[in-house]
């Protein structure tokens, strides 16, 4: 019999039947618990309780005052979640000033809790905030120390209002209102987390936004949050992360009335001139484009800020050392330290156009807050300099800046085997209003020098002291040549003039007839020993004396250079064994290297 009842259950479609019939009985009645469970829940719970749960969590995180706008939404499928339509923060002042702005508010919540009346909510979801940070015209600033902060280090779990918080699409404004401010900064499409679990917990955050253009993320992770916040030191990690430029700090920081931060340092950019025109907004070709980077262990102090064990590169050069900055209190801003550069190239540097002097080209502006705003002392040591034609090498230096007044002192290099020292100082009025330099070249070689000056025509070669004056009140990077005035003196001994056959030129000149100085080019002049004296201004130079001294004879030259025209015009005489009853006198016109002699008789007794 049994085995008929189970083949009959088996061959029949009665186990179908009633299989079907309950799945749709199972279904039906979960359909119609969630029903019942969405319908009635919100009996229970109130939205006024959750509002009033928001309102109290917002006031203790800003120590503001909250007011949520519209009817709060309660959602329990498939979680419980609350959705609050708007937020806005104020100062608790009786004439309040804003803080924040939440377009929108969502959290989750234990519903047992809700049902207990303990409403607790986390994962809190924050869209389109707004935070206002204002300094007011009298320096108050609207957000105030929340009362968390001021509590004992043993907080408990139940004064914790935080837990995970995300942000969507929010905005930072910071306002400066105060006299001379004029700080405005507008931070745009914030998001990302914020996790802090409890007070007694690591709070990590993670944030990105993009600005100019350029997509950046911070990130911070600090296992003592409060205090830190509390003006206490922790350990903490940040760092910033974008395409122009990236940054990372790991030590002992806080946030005090003077913050503090102790640890390693590092920051990089592809691109130093790119990173300038990301921070302008616009193009710049001002700096070279090589890339920027730092690394040094840092520490600040109240108004201090040390740099130690420093790795700088910068357009390609590298140098390390040691910088100490001071910010003291009324007075003005203050760098001090020692750099010893690799390598330094001058020539990739393009200095702010002159057009934009006294204007608020940005460019003009930071080159006037760079020298009329800092006192500088830095000590610069660099294995290679190089400054248009020169090559320096095992450089010395140091730059002091000191209000308007800036300098740059060479102590000692080394240039075409001689020591070259000097310095050069811009106008106490600004570089706008010019400098002067003053050098000095010793025991060089000077045909090395003036090859690399790429001088042609007859050149003087040998070792021998050049000392150079100059000056101009016309802006030092629109300075051309006629706009320099200053004194020059040459010494040299035994050298020699290349390019210039002494007894060819005699001949010529004995012609009685015109004749190009390349005409006696074969050869070359000796001596003994060679003074020139030079002076010039307002494009033009006036030589003094150019007399070269020889065992063969000598030669004496004066007269002036138009050297804004390029053309001559002196007057010389040359002695030799076969002249020293009569020396030839002729002048020199025309333009360098293709100078036109011509000989006295020529000139005072024409044809």
């Amino acid at each position: 019999m049994t085995r008929q009842i189970l083949h009959i259950w088996r061959s029949s479609s009665l186990r179908s039947r009633i299989g079907r019939r309950h799945l749709v009985w199972s279904a039906g009645i979960g359909i119609g618990l969630a029903i019942a469970y969405n319908a009635a829940l919100p009996l229970v719970i109130s939205t006024t309780d959750a509002r009033a749960t928001m309102e109290r969590m917002l006031d203790g995180w800003s120590g503001g005052k909250s007011r949520i706008g519209g009817e709060p939404e309660i959602r329990f499928w498939p979680e419980p979640e609350l959705t609050l339509s708007s937020a806005t923060i104020e100062t608790d002042e009786s004439t309040p000033r804003p803080l924040a702005h939440i377009g929108r508010i969502t959290a989750s919540f234990s519903l047992l809790a809700a049902l207990r009346g303990e409403p607790a909510l986390d994962d809190i979801r924050f869209v389109d905030p707004v935070v206002t940070i204002e300094r007011a015209a009298d320096g108050t600033v609207n957000w105030k120390r929340p009362h968390w902060l001021s509590l004992p280090e043993t907080t408990t779990e139940e004064d914790t209002p935080f837990g995970d918080i995300t942000i969507e699409n929010g905005r930072v404004r910071i306002l400066d209102r105060m006299a001379g401010g004029g700080l405005d900064i507008d931070i745009p499409a914030i998001s990302g987390t914020v996790k802090w679990p409890s007070f007694a917990e690591r709070i990590s955050a993670q944030l990105s936004t993009t600005i100019g253009g350029e997509a950046i993320d911070w990130a911070l992770i600090c296992d003592e949050p409060l205090a830190l916040f509390a003006g206490r030191n922790a350990s903490l990690r940040t760092s910033l992360t974008s395409a122009p430029l990236t940054f990372s700090f790991e030590g002992i920081g806080n946030l005090s009335m003077y913050p503090f931060a102790s640890g390693h340092l590092q920051a990089s950019a592809p691109s130093l001139s790119a990173l300038l025109a990301w921070y302008r907004g616009t193009s710049s070709g001002t700096l070279p484009a090589g890339a920027f980077s730092i690394d040094a262990m840092v520490a600040t102090g109240e108004k201090t800020l040390k740099l130690d064990d420093l790795q700088l590169v910068m357009g390609g050069a590298t140098a390390t050392g040691v910088l100490d900055i001071a910010f003291p209190a009324g007075d003005t801003p203050r760098v001090e330290g020692t750099l010893a550069f690799d390598r330094i190239d001058l020539n990739g540097i393009t200095p702010p156009n002159a057009k934009s002097a006294g204007t608020s080209d940005p460019e003009w502006q930071m080159a006037e807050s760079l020298f009329g705003a800092w006192r500088a002392d830095v000590r610069l040591s660099s294995q290679e300099v190089l400054v248009g034609p020169l090559h320096l090498t095992e450089v010395a230096a140091g730059v002091m800046i000191n209000g308007n007044r800036v300098s740059l002192d060479i102590g000692d290099s080394t240039y075409a085997n001689g020591i070259l020292s000097g310095r050069a100082v811009l106008s106490d009025k600004g570089p706008e209003h010019g400098g002067k330099l003053q050098m000095s070249l010793k025991d060089a070689d000077f045909a090395a020098v003036l090859n690399s000056l790429g001088l042609k025509g007859p050149t003087p070669s040998g070792r021998g002291t050049l000392n150079l004056d100059l000056a101009t009140d016309h802006p030092v990077w629109a300075t051309g040549a006629s706009d320099l005035s200053g004194r020059l003196t040459f010494s040299l001994a035994n050298g020699s003039l290349a390019g210039f056959d002494a007894n060819a030129f005699v001949d010529l000149v004995r012609r009685g007839e015109f004749f190009s100085l390349s005409e006696a080019s074969d050869g070359a002049f000796d001596f003994q020993a060679a003074d020139i004296e030079a002076i010039f201004g307002a494009g033009v130079a006036r030589l003094n004396r150019a007399n070269f001294t020889g065992p063969s004879g000598g030669m004496a030259i004066t007269g002036v250079i138009p050297y804004r025209t390029g053309s001559l015009a002196l007057a010389g005489t040359l002695e030799n064994p076969t002249t020293v009853n009569q020396p030839l006198r002729f002048f020199v016109g025309g333009t360098w290297p293709n100078a036109v002699i011509s000989p006295l008789s020529v000139l005072v007794e024409p044809q």
